[in-house]
C-alpha cells in the first residue's frame, strides 16, 4: 500500500509541473461518473440466491 501511495504522489507532482493536472482531474471525473452510471444499469448480472421453499 505504501508503494501505490508514493506512486500515487510522484504522479501528482509530475502533473503539477508538466501543467497537467486539470485535465488529469477532468479525467478522473469522467471515469468516476461513467464508472457510477454503470453501476446503476439494469443489465449488470444479480448476485445467485438460494431457492426458497
Amino acid at each position: 500500500m505504501g508503494k501505490l501511495i508514493s506512486i500515487a504522489v510522484t504522479l501528482a507532482f509530475l502533473a503539477v509541473a508538466s501543467g497537467n493536472l486539470p485535465w488529469i482531474l477532468f479525467q478522473v471525473r469522467k471515469a468516476q461518473i461513467q464508472l457510477i452510471s454503470d453501476s446503476q444499469a439494469s443489465n449488470w448480472s444479480k448476485a445467485m440466491t438460494l431457492p426458497s421453499r
